[in-house]
């Protein structure tokens, strides 16, 4: 079996990923080089291999179609809206995915912006190392709202960790865990309701025809002026301009953005005033040693147990 495996992550902190695969004598081809493949690469990749491993690197319809061979695609990782779903379910081509693996590590990220927004702790570090001596005056977390737009494997996390800090917790979702939401103290509301209630808006909901561009300008204008918005899912959930917009004219207190577009870097770049107000990281959420390791591990395991014929407990497609 030719299998190709583009996450330059993988086995980076445990060899383990690696040893399940090379115990089965796949013929491995590994992204060494540093970078996340393009569309142009992938196509070129992808013709003669039997299974994939991929990170985010594009599998789009056409880059697909390139495919000969392909009969599994192992997501390492969560959400698969790099993939074409349809093409890959209309050509029996079967996807797993990682979930679990990672969630605990994005929700502690979205944990620490809850504390870098409220205290200011980027431009506080920025300042005190150019020798200031101010006072930089922050807010508690203390009942304050925060309110999670998907309730899902990441959103529960978020929610069971905000309660050590007595947040008042609503959320929204298309699907209602009455249960957990009634033993954790959450509150389900409408999406209009939670713009307008929280105090904290994190955004951990797919990317999907239903939540691309879901926060624009009409949702931001319902939004407290004194809130944050956070981001740790994708960057087309909301849309960059207007929230730069608004973080400009006072309409939103500031962001944490784990995803985000190079446009959208440069633009806050060239905006001084704002640059403070708003947290730019490098899609690190999921990057934590141990769940690298989790991810590695269960994507290896995915493909493994698919060419064994054996039961996917994973399957998307």
């Amino acid at each position: 079996m030719k299998i190709l495996v583009t996450p330059r992550s993988f086995a980076s902190t445990s060899k383990e990923p690696l040893k399940i695969l090379q115990q089965q004598n796949y013929q491995l081809n590994l992204n060494e080089t540093g970078q996340k493949y393009p569309e142009a690469k992938m196509k070129e990749l992808i013709i003669d291999v039997d299974g994939i491993i991929v990170g985010t690197d594009p599998l789009t319809s056409e880059v697909l179609q390139k495919a000969r061979q392909l009969k599994i695609i192992s997501k390492y990782g969560v959400g698969v809206d790099n993939i074409d779903l349809e093409y890959a379910r209309q050509n029996n081509i079967t996807v797993t995915n990682t979930p679990d693996a990672n969630s605990r590590s994005v929700a502690e990220l979205t944990i620490c912006y809850l504390f870098a927004l409220s205290r200011r702790i980027v431009e506080a570090d920025k300042k005190t190392k150019n020798y200031y001596q101010g006072k930089i005056i922050g807010n508690t977390l203390n009942n304050k709202v925060l309110g999670i737009l998907g309730l899902g494997k990441i959103g529960r996390q978020v929610a069971l960790m905000a309660q050590g800090l007595n947040l008042q917790i609503l959320a929204c979702d298309i699907e209602r865990d009455y249960d957990f939401a009634s033993k954790h103290d959450i509150e389900f509301v409408e999406f209009t309701e939670l713009l307008k209630r929280s105090d904290y808006i994190s955004c951990n909901v797919p990317l999907n025809s239903a939540t691309r561009n879901m926060i624009s300008k009409e949702e931001i204008d319902k939004i407290k002026d004194s809130a944050f918005l956070i981001n740790t899912a994708r960057s087309e959930i909301i849309n960059e301009d207007h929230l730069i917009a608004a973080i400009k004219n006072g309409k939103l207190a500031g962001a944490a953005l784990d995803v985000q577009t190079q446009e959208v870097i440069d633009k806050i770049n060239q905006e001084s005033e704002i640059k403070d107000k708003i947290i730019l990281t490098p899609h690190m959420g999921a990057h934590t040693e141990e769940a690298i390791e989790k991810m590695g591990v269960l994507a290896a395991r995915n493909l493994v147990e698919y060419f064994a014929g054996e039961e996917l407990q994973n399957q998307v497609v």
